[in-house]
Parts: C-alpha cells; sequence; structure tokens
C-alpha cells in the first residue's frame, strides 16, 4: 500500500529538522519519501569556512535541483586581515554557482562581510530569489550607505531586516533612491564596542515607514525617533544602558513592550 504524500509529510514532521541521520534514513524507504525526505533535509544551510567543504561535497552540479528546497541560509564569509582588498560580498566563486538555485529562499544571514560599494552584477548574484527573499539579517558587516540602501532596496518583498553590529563607513557615492519604502520588522542590536554614530547618522535618511521595531543590546534614541511616523508597536529587550529621557514622541496607538532589567520612563502624545 503506497500513503499518500500528505500522510508522509505529517510523519516526517514528527521529526526534528537538525535530525539529518533520521530524514536520510526515511529517504531510503520507498521512492515516494524522497521527495518529502529531501524538501526538509535541504530547507536550510549555515556556510561558514568550517563547514564549505563539507557543504559543497554534499551539493554536486548533479544534484543542484535539490537546492530549490531550500528556505533559509546563513553565510559566514572567511575572516581576512586585507579588508580593504576585499570586493563586494567576498563568496567564494563555487558558491556562486549555486545561487541561481536558490529560487525559493525566503531568509538570508549575512555575516562578517565588508559590503563595498554595489554594481549590478553584484545584485544580480540574487536574481533567482529577489522576489521570495522576506528577512534578512547582517551580523558584523562593515560597509556604506549606498551599498546598504543598495542590498536592501534590490529586495521588493522583504518584511524583515535585522541588523547586528553592524557599522557605515565613511564616504562613498550617495545613496540610490529606494525603489519602495522599507516596511515590516526592524530589529537593531549593538554592544558598547560597535561605531555605530555614522550608521545612525545617515540610516534615517532612508525612506523607512517600519510598523515594528525591536532594540536590543545598547538602545538609541535616534533610531526610535527615525521610524516614529509609521512604528505600532516598539519593543526594548536586554538592553544594558537606557537613556534618562522620556520618549516623548510616541504616539497613544504604539504598544511599547519592556523586558529584561531595562528602566525606560515614556511618556506618550494623545
Amino acid at each position: 500500500m503506497r500513503l499518500p504524500v500528505e500522510t508522509i509529510d505529517k510523519i516526517l514532521g514528527h521529526l526534528p529538522s537538525y535530525d539529518e541521520k533520521s530524514l536520510r534514513s526515511c529517504s531510503l524507504v520507498a521512492k515516494s519519501w524522497l521527495g518529502p525526505s529531501q524538501r526538509r533535509l535541504f530547507v536550510s544551510a549555515f556556510i561558514s569556512p568550517e563547514t564549505y567543504q563539507s557543504w559543497l561535497d554534499n551539493i554536486s552540479p548533479r544534484n543542484t535541483g535539490l537546492l530549490r528546497h531550500l528556505r533559509s541560509l546563513v553565510y559566514v564569509a572567511p575572516r581576512s586581515e586585507h579588508n580593504l582588498s576585499h570586493p563586494p560580498f567576498q563568496i567564494d566563486n563555487d558558491l556562486r554557482d549555486y545561487l541561481p538555485s536558490f529560487c525559493q529562499l525566503q531568509d538570508l544571514t549575512l555575516s562578517s562581510l565588508d559590503i563595498r560599494p554595489i554594481t549590478p552584477a553584484y545584485t544580480e548574484l540574487f536574481f533567482a530569489f529577489q522576489h521570495t527573499l522576506s528577512s534578512l539579517s547582517l551580523v558584523c558587516v562593515s560597509t556604506t550607505l549606498n551599498a546598504f540602501a543598495t542590498l536592501v532596496g534590490y529586495f521588493p518583498n522583504l518584511r524583515n531586516l535585522e541588523i547586528h553590529s553592524m557599522s557605515f563607513e565613511a564616504g562613498g557615492r550617495p545613496a540610490p533612491r529606494l525603489p519602495c519604502p522599507l516596511r515590516g520588522k526592524l530589529l537593531v542590536q549593538w554592544n558598547k564596542e560597535t561605531d555605530r554614530e555614522l550608521f545612525l547618522d545617515r540610516f534615517p535618511g532612508l525612506d523607512l515607514e517600519y510598523e515594528e521595531l525591536v532594540i536590543t543590546g545598547e538602545y538609541e534614541q535616534r533610531i526610535v525617533a527615525a521610524v516614529e511616523d509609521n512604528l505600532k508597536c516598539l519593543e526594548v529587550t536586554r538592553c544594558t544602558w537606557m537613556i534618562s529621557g522620556p520618549v516623548e514622541y510616541l504616539t497613544a496607538n504604539t504598544n511599547i513592550s519592556i523586558s529584561q532589567r531595562t528602566v525606560l520612563p515614556i511618556s506618550r502624545v494623545a
């Protein structure tokens, strides 16, 4: 008796996504189990200097079709002592060859990158998932305002942007006009060592219409002020240093959530 695909999906749904051994075993049960098992095996990928070769070993040119199942990708770039020689997106050439297969990617994390001024040739690396990507995380990224705006503006359906210890570099060309305002949810996290002054000076100049803002690590009132017009929800969590003055510009319809040892005086405008 052949089980319906829906039933197989429900059975496999009880397995944790990280249980690759069990999923590989399930893929060998029968031909009808292969597809549902592969969808779970290749739904996410974590690529770093330590895992890069093993990832390439699992993905050969003969089975790149499996990458259509990929929904989430974390890419940690190799560190270099010669930052000034880095091209935009120091992504290995072998990996670039596979990017066109990520046609259903929804969640992308880029870590430890120096993102320099971006040309159309570089944004075209992401063409396969330009319209499917809804979440972008930038972790320990150094960039210019122009490169940042070009990158986030390339994805018209981006609804979640996370910025972790990111810094802007001085100079560079003016930021291009975004094709559409940045909307949805913005998460900002800094530590005390992050040089964020240029970011805080230039980021508010973009077209920002975020409805939800999460601030963690180090509180910055200037970020709240930059998105105040459309802000519906503000969450402040795990902040170790707070301003002493009230948040006077938040309207009465802004939902505010404060947690974990945060003391933030708030007065609202009626």
